[in-house]
């Protein structure tokens, strides 16, 4: 399989294959130079590696749909908006 086949893959497949390496005994590294891949590739597949194992992720960014109270900005809050920010003096 080529660096660009394996970039098609899909997170949960990619770690699938990168962790059928691990289990053959190779280390990360060697995992990874398998299909010539660095870690900034790992980022755009959503692949992490965790406790000695790959894992791949549906999607990136937040997981969580639940407010935590960061999402406002200083005194916007949440539900805020920028046109409510009053000028300094």
């Amino acid at each position: 399989m080529t660096h660009d086949e394996f970039m098609a893959l899909d997170p949960a497949g990619a770690a699938e294959k990168l962790n059928e390496l691990l289990d053959a005994g190779k280390s990360q590294e060697e995992a990874l130079a398998e299909y010539g891949l660095g870690k900034p590739d790992l980022l755009k597949l959503n692949v992490f590696f965790v406790k000695g194992k790959f894992v791949g992720r549906a999607w990136g960014g937040y997981t969580s749909t639940k407010a935590t109270g960061n999402e406002g900005a200083g005194e916007l809050g949440l539900g805020g908006s920028f046109k409510d920010i009053k000028p300094v003096s």
